[in-house]
């Protein structure tokens, strides 16, 4: 007993440092004035991350999930209620939430979905004390909350004709279970992103918290939200719970497809509110319930067409976009106290930038109103009091924490600073920004072109760092002043070496013609802009651009492959998900609309272009030493792909090494996995570039 008594004052003990850790800190605020060590992947797996926050509307205070590493084989998550003026509350314990989580319509209570007690399902939590109750016991993972209207709504893959009976969907797979395990397909699509289809859809249900009874509310042959990158912004519900907007993708061919509309469910009646043949996403009902923001793009086919944000008037049927001047991706968006007006974030040059639309701008107010500095912003929610917009706030070298926005007077609350102690005693690498003349842009011009980079924080000028250049993935995409959790730069930066993130040809948030230019082009400007940083690196202090490596993943493991076989200027190189061959890639991927845009129509219409850019065809230059690595259950970009590159390499006799993770998909998300990846990357680069 007395062995039971310590552990449990330890138990206590570290939960209230927890909640201490929690609590409103000055940023940059040192905890401990020990010296300071450099950072290492350790420190980064450890660090708690924010991955989910709802407002109450009830009062001024956020729950946020915060995932934290249990130091084996798994990242838990949790929920915390914090706010302004508020001592931080842990409201669950063991990082068994798995799913999301959704507020009471009177914010006295939180539902999530995962696991409590031993049973799995659908969870309620008082916020006022008390043990959670399990109102749905499910035998099927739940994701996508929403609590309105007395009802909890929810996701689950489910046969469509079992519809609400999710007993039935259960038998059925356990009868499946033991029968041949053959699996038959006659159209395309049949294994997304990481999974083999089985027969199941993710379809929207909904639950009475009282009675446990499950009803569904759109069920059929198709997902909700859209798979794989579709999540909770796809639902939306109005405030009396009688009217449900979501986003589904029911184009025939989705595979080739990248139309995904919305629909409303009413009074037992469904519509389809868009015709617009190219997307239509994440739908948020006004706060009367009239009108619907959702965002949306023009381009049928082309998945990185500029998103812009629209709003449907669901009496009139009239359609507005909002901020139509501007030439960057919108990213998220919550409707104002009101609904005059919508916040929301806009990629612009590596950062998301909070911003305010109008839907009726007054005399001389801007039709778009930027609210804070430079910044990269996420997880927009509006307090329940309408006074306050919270948000995250995180970069390079800061892991996520709540901030709040006073509606009225604009002046800005840091509410979290979760990370505070871990931080204090961590030596941070230094960031900068830079551009630099990158590929010929016509006319005797050079396109110019921007890039974080990241030097150790000792740095000595006498002693030069070498170079590791981090390409990203996309192409249309972008490195962001972000804190990443996998491909970070500050362990290797802590290591001696400076990182270089460049956001070359095809890159978001630099106007779309930008994005559009990488199209049919993935070994042109892109590479060339590549090249052209290794030239402006040379020129800044502290780097030693003659010995450098490349590495990316997804396009970035494609633009490595095709470094590969075009240049010798780089000592390593490391290819992550990288395609090789992209005719075969063409007949393996689970999009192949995809190809068809970025590429330009199919191997057989169009064989030169699959031929040119695939960097296989040039494996007679192949002679940098290549580090390879896939997941085996990655569909996007399939195992096959890294198999030839790697075959290739070792056929010429040049020095390679192959690490497969059998049970990763284009990512690799288990903790241990996820050591022994930085681990395996490390020791490539430094015996590579620092000679170790």
């Amino acid at each position: 007993m007395r062995t039971t008594a310590v552990l449990l004052l330890l138990a206590f003990a570290q939960a209230l440092a927890s909640a201490q850790a929690l609590a409103q800190a000055p940023a940059g605020t040192p905890a401990t004035a020990a010296p300071r060590r450099p950072i290492g992947m350790a420190d980064i797996m450890a660090m708690r991350i924010i991955t989910g926050m709802e407002a109450s509307p009830a009062g001024p205070g956020v729950v946020i999930q915060v995932q934290e590493y249990d130091g084996g084989e798994r990242f838990g998550k949790d929920l915390w209620l914090v706010g302004p003026g508020l001592a931080p509350k842990r409201l669950t314990w063991g990082g068994t939430v798995r799913g999301s989580f959704t507020f009471s319509p009177d914010g006295r209570e939180v539902a999530f979905a995962g696991e409590r007690g031993g049973k799995r399902g659908i969870h309620v939590l008082p916020l006022d004390g008390g043990e959670a109750r399990t109102v749905a016991e499910l035998a099927l993972d739940a994701d996508n909350l929403r609590w309105a209207g007395g009802r909890i709504l929810f996701t689950a893959g489910v046969f469509p004709d079992c519809k609400a009976d999710l007993d039935c969907t259960r038998q059925r797979r356990a009868a499946k279970a033991k029968g041949p395990s053959a699996a038959v397909y006659t159209d395309l699509y049949f294994r997304p992103w990481d999974s083999w289809r089985d027969g199941t859809f993710q379809n929207l249900l909904s639950v009475d918290p009282a009675s446990g009874k499950v009803e569904a509310v759109a069920v059929g042959a198709f997902d909700v939200p859209p798979i794989p990158f579709g999540g909770r912004e796809d639902v939306t519900v109005s405030r009396d719970g009688t009217v449900v907007v979501y986003a589904a993708k029911k184009d025939k061919d989705l595979a080739l497809s990248t139309n995904t509309d919305l629909f409303e469910v009413a009074g037992g009646a469904e519509r389809k509110l868009t015709q617009n043949p190219a997307a239509d996403q994440a739908p948020v009902l006004s706060p009367d319930g009239r009108l619907v923001a959702y965002m949306a793009q023009a381009v049928p086919g082309f998945e990185s067409d500029l998103w812009r944000l629209k709003v449907y008037d669901r009496k009139t049927g009239e359609i507005v976009t909002l901020a139509d001047g501007q030439d960057n991706w919108v990213h998220e968006f919550v409707w104002a106290p009101g609904g005059g007006a919508i916040y929301l974030t806009i990629e612009e040059q590596g950062h998301l930038l909070l911003h305010r639309a109008a839907l009726k701008p007054e005399k001389k107010e801007p039709p778009l109103r930027r609210l804070s500095g430079r910044h990269t912003d996420r997880r927009l929610a509006i307090s329940g009091d309408g006074r306050s917009l919270y948000f995250t706030r995180e970069s390079l070298t800061a892991p996520p924490d709540v901030f709040a926005i006073d509606l009225k007077t604009g002046a800005e609350t840091r509410v979290t600073d979760l990370n505070r102690e871990a931080l204090a005693g961590l030596a941070m690498p230094k960031v900068e920004e830079v551009w630099y003349d990158g590929a010929d842009a016509g006319g005797g011009k050079r396109q110019r072109v921007h890039a974080f980079v990241v030097k150790p924080a000792a740095a000595d000028a006498a002693k030069k760092a070498p170079l590791v250049v981090m390409i990203h993935g996309g192409p249309q995409g972008a490195w962001l002043n972000g804190f990443h959790s996998r491909w970070t730069p500050l362990p290797l930066a802590s290591a001696g070496m400076a990182v270089a993130l460049p956001n070359p040809t095809g890159s978001t948030g630099y106007g779309q013609a930008f994005v559009n230019a990488v199209s049919k082009d993935w070994g042109g400007k892109c590479y060339q802009d590549i090249l052209a940083l290794l030239d402006h690196a040379a020129t800044l202090p502290g780097i030693d651009a003659s010995r450098a490596c490349a590495m990316g993943g997804s396009f970035g493991g494609y633009m490595t492959n095709w470094i590969e076989g075009h240049t010798d200027r780089f000592k390593c190189l490391i290819s992550h998900a990288g395609s090789s061959d992209l005719a075969a890639k063409y007949g393996t991927t689970d999009e192949l609309w995809f190809p068809e845009w970025d590429i330009g129509g199919t191997p057989w219409d169009n064989p030169d272009a699959y031929a040119k850019w695939s960097p296989v065809t040039y494996a007679k230059g192949f002679k940098t030493p290549m580090l390879v690595i896939h997941g085996a259950n990655d569909f996007r970009v399939p195992l096959e792909q890294a198999l030839v590159m790697f075959t290739y390499l070792r056929r010429q006799g040049v020095e390679a090494k192959l690490v497969v993770f059998p049970d990763e998909n284009h990512f690799v998300a288990k903790p241990l996995n996820r050591k022994f990846w930085y681990d395996t990357v490390s020791e490539w680069l430094s015996a590579h570039l620092l000679g170790k």
